[in-house]
């Protein structure tokens, strides 16, 4: 079944737009956030198709409506008021979630009474079985942002089950691994275990510890 189209921002006439480029943050939010969020039912390639584009104008919805609330032409307390309508639970989460994240990005205050918000929402599955909270989930969200223009591979997650394991992750080693297969490498044909050692090949932990000391809780990594 589709998802209905939401209609409280409809009557919007924006005075500034989006930039263009912000338009980079789709692909992000559509590859690392919603990969396993369902839009509509998959039968055909036809339905495939329909979600993706579903998929796509959820998250430009978000981004837009984020962007209104920067810019004061929104206020955030009709866009909380007014998601629960318009969406499940599962999808209200996601949208203000992103909301929460483009906000912070631009240092907005506003972002704190968003987040406020997403954290009323049940912390969903398969993430509760697999990060010890919210805030973990969301230094987890922050660390693969700097790999959103990259291929995500079998070495890249081991590297970050020895370095988060006990820190951010609270599950076992197979718990994790069927979590990444499941929602990042969806597509790798050879599904063979990468816990049972340290990788030798690291092209990661540098890009890792520089998110680390970027993050705006830079403490939660302090037993790494």
């Amino acid at each position: 079944m589709k998802e209905k189209e939401t209609n409280w921002l409809d009557n919007i006439k924006p005075v500034k737009n989006l930039p263009f480029e912000d338009g980079v943050f789709n692909a992000y939010y559509r590859g690392i956030l919603l990969r396993n969020v369902e839009f509509c039912e998959v039968v055909t390639d036809e339905d495939r198709v329909t979600c993706v584009s579903m998929t796509n104008k959820f998250i430009q919805k978000a981004l837009n409506t984020a962007f209104y609330v920067h810019t004061n032409q929104v206020d955030v307390q009709d866009v909380l008021k007014n998601v629960d309508v318009e969406y499940d639970q599962e999808k209200s989460y996601y949208f203000l979630y992103i909301i929460y994240r483009e906000l912070y990005r631009r240092d907005n205050p506003i972002a704190s009474t968003v987040l406020t918000k997403v954290r009323l929402y049940e912390f969903i599955e398969p993430y509760k079985s697999i990060f010890y909270d919210f805030d973990c989930k969301m230094a987890w969200d922050y660390l693969l942002s700097y790999f959103s223009q990259e291929k995500f591979n079998k070495n890249q997650f081991g590297i970050m089950w020895f370095r988060y394991r006990k820190i951010l992750i609270k599950c076992t080693a197979k718990e994790y691994e069927a979590f990444v297969y499941n929602l990042y490498l969806k597509d790798v044909k050879n599904k063979t275990g990468f816990t049972r050692s340290r990788p030798e090949k690291d092209s990661y932990t540098t890009i890792l510890q520089r998110a680390e000391r970027k993050y705006h809780n830079p403490e939660i990594f302090d037993e790494v």
